[in-house]
């Protein structure tokens, strides 16, 4: 296929916005605000950081970076919200061409940032990937990095979404929120926005906009740094069994836009690509739970009907409660299944 979204040098505002929520990060938005702030980095980058009611240092040290590079920073400063609300505040008044979000206590490649920058001077695909490296710590020592590569895609080549199968040609980080920057401009069309006031979103920022998405391109850098291990984090065991419901909203939330397009069969395959991992993640944070609310039992049967109805697979179904769910799509079944199950597990 003839690259022709690979065009013309772009004019001179901004190429690329960054969005990152910050929310008590003073401990890490140092190295974060570092790697994109570089005397390396062309003006033709926007960084928009969204202070979310931090209660710590954090506003600041973004005040201290925006003085450092005003031609880069933008600052918004505001109450509380979450994740969605930050990345919201920032979508709207980004005015790079490309849209991208890194987390406060991640950082980029900055060496990378200044090719993936160049590169986007003559892009034109709907979204741009690039790749990330994990980078594992126990409390503050560095232990351990990952690089996650695509098994078979060929670098600086344009695909067309409905030619293409994610599972076919990645392991299973490479289509995350780290890697994927969209057209600003299809965004804004689509009137994109995250939910907000729950953690999680991230998936939705890959999954909402995919079916609007024509094309894009794999540039071969390792941008996205994204650290792991750090107590808190929103993956972690105790926030994942906490925050059960606010992953159902986040899984209901992919169903709903499923249950409204009528797109093509590659595009329903790739969606339900994002939503294997998210009901996963979902089926994880259940088995950790004693119990299930009857306020929340519609919601539940909601849930399993949705899986059922999009064929979501899972070999945690192959545990006897969550056979009792499936098998009845009664959340009272699942509720008693659970707490009998918690009480087995304690004895």
């Amino acid at each position: 296929m003839v690259n022709d979204k690979v065009v013309q040098k772009a004019g001179s505002g901004k190429i690329l916005s960054i969005v990152i929520p910050t929310y008590n990060m003073e401990k890490y938005l140092p190295a974060c605000l570092d790697s994109v702030t570089d005397e390396l980095v062309s003006d033709r980058l926007e960084v928009i950081v969204v202070n979310d009611g931090s209660t710590d240092g954090s506003l600041d040290i973004i005040r201290r970076y925006e003085q450092k590079r005003p031609d880069l920073i933008k600052v918004i400063d505001k109450a509380n919200g979450h994740y969605g609300s930050c990345v919201n505040a920032g979508l709207g008044i980004a005015t790079g061409k490309y849209f991208k979000i890194l987390d406060a206590d991640d950082w980029f490649d900055t060496s990378a940032l200044v090719e993936f920058l160049q590169k986007l001077e003559t892009c034109d695909t709907d979204l741009v990937i690039t790749l990330r490296v994990d980078e594992i710590f126990d409390k503050d020592k560095k232990v351990d990095e990952i690089k996650h590569s695509f098994c078979s895609v060929f670098k600086d080549h344009v695909y067309r979404t409905d030619e293409f199968y994610i599972r076919t040609h990645s392991y299973e980080a490479e289509f995350g929120m780290n890697g994927m920057a969209y057209k600003t401009s299809l965004l804004k069309e689509m009137n994109f926005r995250l939910l907000e006031g729950i953690n999680y979103t991230d998936t939705l920022y890959c999954f909402l906009p995919y079916s609007r998405v024509k094309d894009f391109i794999v540039y071969d850098l390792y941008l996205y740094h994204y650290r792991m291990g750090r107590e808190g984090q929103s993956v972690d065991t105790e926030s994942q069994k906490k925050n059960l419901m606010q992953i159902v909203h986040m899984v209901e939330a992919m169903f709903e836009k499923m249950d409204k397009e009528n797109v093509g069969k590659h595009v329903r395959k790739n969606q339900a690509y994002f939503v294997d991992g998210v009901v996963n993640f979902c089926l994880l944070s259940l088995k950790m739970q004693s119990r299930i609310r009857p306020s929340d039992y519609s919601e539940f049967e909601s849930l399993i009907k949705h899986i059922k109805n999009y064929r979501v697979r899972h070999k945690l179904f192959k545990k006897w409660y969550l056979k009792l769910w499936w098998v009845t799509e009664k959340a009272v079944v699942l509720d008693y299944a659970l707490r009998f199950h918690s009480f087995v597990s304690v004895k």
